[in-house]
Formats: C-alpha cells, sequence, structure tokens
C-alpha cells in the first residue's frame, strides 16, 4: 500500500513491518491498522508468543485488514547474537523494512540497538492511550497524532473473544431519535421515583407475568397488588408511553407504547444503562464505537445445539470505544459491592488490557460508612472509576465525567 507520508514529504510505500511481539494485544496491531504493508513478521519469543494469541492476531487481521500477509518468527531468549544476524537477515532480504518498537523484549531492542549503531534502520513507535506516533529516522525524530480507531467487537476479537448475538447494540434496543426521546423521559421520571422505581417496575412486572388470561399485547392487572405502584403506571400514560390505559373493577388494563418500553420496565436497571448510552452517543464525534449489553463469549467459540459445549460469557452494560482504547462501565441502580468491582476488573484486564478504563456507575450517592469508604478505596487501588450519584447529575455534568475517564 502507498502512504502519503506528509511529514517527509515524499510517497512512501510501506512494504514490510517488523513489530516486535507484545503481550499486550492492542500494541501488535497499531501499525497495521494504520499502514497496512504487504507484510509484517512478528518477533518473540517461545514463552509469550502463544498459538492462542496468534491466532487472535489473525482474527483480528481478517476482520480488519485482510491483505496484509504476517509472518511469526521465534527469536531465542538469552541468544544476542543469534537476534542481531536475524535482524540483519531481515533489513538484508526486504529493503525498506521499517520497525515498530511498541512491544518486544530487552534481547531484542538490544539487538536492534546494536545494528542502529552502524546502520540508518527506520524506527516508529504508537503509543495507543496519547495517540502520539514517534517516527524516527537517522537523527532526525517526528511526533505527530494517531487517528485511527477499531471497534468495540474488533478490540474484543483482538483479545480473543466474540460478541454473542445477545448483545443489546445487536438485538433489543434500536436508538431512533423517538427512543432516545422516551428515554430521556422515562429517566426523568426514574430520577422522581428514586428507589421506587426498581420497586414499581418489579411490582409490575410480576403482576404482568403471573395474571393470567391476558389478550395479546395487553397487560390486564388487578388494582389492589399494585399499591402505589399504579402512579407509575399513570405516569407513563400521560406521557405517551403507557396507550389505552382504562380501570375496570378491579383491574387494569394497558398496552406499552412499544417493545422496548416494555423491557425498561421489565427490569428497573436498564434505564440507567440506557441513560448512560444515550448520553455518552448524542454527540457521535466523542466516542468512536458504543455498544449496550455487551454478552462476551471468552474464547470466541460460541456452543449451541450444533456444536455443544461450555461457554465462559460476561455481560458489560456499556463499552465506549476512545479510538483504540476501551471503556468499560457497569451501571447499578441498587447497592454494588466488591463483587462489581471485581468482575469489572476481570473483564476489563481480560479484554482492554492496561490501555483499557473502567468505571462503576451508581444511580445513588455513596455515604459516609466505613464499608462504603473501603469500597471506595478498593476501586482507586483497582483504577476504577466510581461516578456516583447519577440522579443528581445533569446529562451535561454525567458527559463531562465520562470525557474525563
Amino acid at each position: 500500500m502507498w502512504h502519503k507520508d506528509e511529514r517527509w514529504g515524499f510517497m512512501e510505500r510501506t512494504k514490510v513491518l517488523v513489530e516486535f511481539y507484545s503481550e499486550e494485544p492492542l500494541e501488535n496491531i497499531m501499525a497495521m491498522i494504520k499502514y497496512r504493508p504487504e507484510k509484517i513478521i512478528f518477533l518473540g519469543h517461545k514463552y509469550n508468543m502463544i498459538t492462542k494469541k496468534i491466532n487472535d492476531i489473525k482474527q483480528f487481521r481478517d476482520h480488519k485488514c485482510p491483505d496484509v500477509e504476517l509472518e511469526f518468527i521465534e527469536v531465542p531468549k538469552d541468544d544476542l547474537d543469534g537476534a542481531i544476524e536475524l535482524l540483519t537477515g531481515i533489513i538484508r532480504d526486504n529493503p525498506g523494512v521499517r520497525f515498530e518498537l511498541t512491544g518486544g523484549s530487552e534481547l531484542i531492542l538490544i539487538a536492534l540497538g546494536c545494528i542502529a549503531a552502524r546502520m540508518n534502520i527506520s524506527k516508529l513507535r504508537i503509543d495507543p492511550f496519547t495517540g502520539k506516533e514517534i517516527d524516527i529516522r537517522g537523527n532526525q525524530v517526528v511526533t505527530s497524532d494517531y487517528h485511527f480507531s477499531i471497534s468495540i467487537e474488533e478490540d474484543i476479537i483482538l483479545h480473543g473473544g466474540v460478541l454473542t448475538s445477545h448483545t443489546g447494540s445487536f438485538c433489543e434496543w434500536k436508538f431512533t431519535p423517538e427512543f432516545r426521546e422516551d428515554i430521556r423521559i422515562m429517566w426523568d421520571i426514574c430520577k422522581r421515583y428514586r428507589g421506587n422505581w426498581n420497586k414499581y417496575c418489579a411490582t409490575i412486572d410480576e403482576l404482568r407475568k403471573n395474571t393470567p388470561n391476558q389478550r395479546e399485547g395487553w397487560v390486564e392487572i388487578y388494582k389492589n397488588p399494585l399499591g402505589d405502584a399504579i402512579g407509575l403506571i399513570r405516569d407513563l400514560e400521560e406521557e405517551g408511553l403507557v396507550k389505552d390505559y382504562t380501570e375496570f373493577g378491579k383491574k387494569i388494563s394497558f398496552r406499552f407504547k412499544n417493545n422496548m418500553i416494555r423491557k425498561v420496565i421489565g427490569k428497573a436497571g436498564n434505564i440507567l444503562e440506557l441513560h448512560v448510552y444515550e448520553v455518552a452517543t448524542r454527540d457521535g464525534y466523542l466516542f468512536s464505537d458504543a455498544i449496550i449489553g455487551a454478552h462476551i463469549d471468552w474464547d470466541g467459540e460460541i456452543h449451541d445445539a450444533d456444536n455443544p459445549g461450555y461457554d465462559t460469557l460476561n455481560e458489560i452494560d456499556v463499552i465506549l470505544m476512545k479510538d483504540v482504547c476501551p471503556i468499560f462501565i457497569s451501571c447499578k441502580s441498587g447497592k454494588a459491592g466488591g463483587h462489581a468491582l471485581h468482575e469489572l476488573e476481570t473483564v476489563s484486564r481480560k479484554f482492554g488490557g492496561k490501555y483499557a478504563r473502567k468505571a462503576l456507575i451508581l444511580a445513588k450517592a455513596c455515604d459516609d460508612t466505613t464499608g462504603t469508604k473501603f469500597f471506595k478505596q478498593r476501586a482507586k487501588d483497582m483504577h476504577i472509576w466510581i461516578i456516583d450519584d447519577v440522579y443528581r447529575l445533569s446529562d451535561e455534568q454525567l458527559l463531562n465525567k465520562l470525557k474525563r475517564i
């Protein structure tokens, strides 16, 4: 592929790149997605360049850059002379080869340094987090911004997993302008009810499921067991989210505006996730990708009736992508304990590595009890952002906190 490099003032063809293999998957693909060379040669050691991770890179390549040839070469761990000889051979056989230095062991970097002391070698380094690229040619060093991104689906593939068909952005939610407005209306109602929102939604859904002989598309439930939850139904009806509300005898009947509204009321925690997602994606330029209700299969192999087996699965409420760095977000409308922190840490480490950011978003405010102070300190030690008291935050305040992550 021909690459226009205005920094150096000429058209340059990137034919072969040498990538020093890193245990951080993201570091292995930054140059690939920018330069798309004809071939990338990965150099690494046997103990860390394992088959599963090699296959993950190949899966990512097939999805993102299918025209790039990959070659993986093992370098002896303690043989500096052998490493120098290997690098010299690659330079001799591939005129104009470039070396990407983000990953790599000390031995391979020392070997390249020995060669660079007597040869003019093109080197570059890309930092995924800062989005900076350093290009080194001889004594010239040029720093520039890296403006490439990957999708959340591609990030999960790169780290060995796959998003299943149960992911909310694929199957449940359709973020039309009308549904976005409905989310804003429901969030305003939720803020008025606060903790009672969860309670009343659970009451409505339980009565809906346990009342027999209901007409298709209608909800018919007894009035008395509803108690104060009937006020929520009336508020939804006033805003047009519930249709054809009537009271007859001991029962009430109504229809939800659509299945998405029914699902929001059917699972009380949905509204906080939807609110966070809706605010984060209202201005599309802030995050390069976003997914709600991400169902992640850990090994990338989905089992079903035709392919029996057992899957390790996790669900993350919201994932945002800033260029190539994912932000994993867990939303809790009720109480959150240590388990929520550890699950978030485990998933973000697996599918984002050291470049992942993670946040726990709480609808309620944290109190000043000793237990909460220990909880917040544990989150801080795990580099997990806590955004609490979202009931009191304006949309702009919430968005500013998401930006800071």
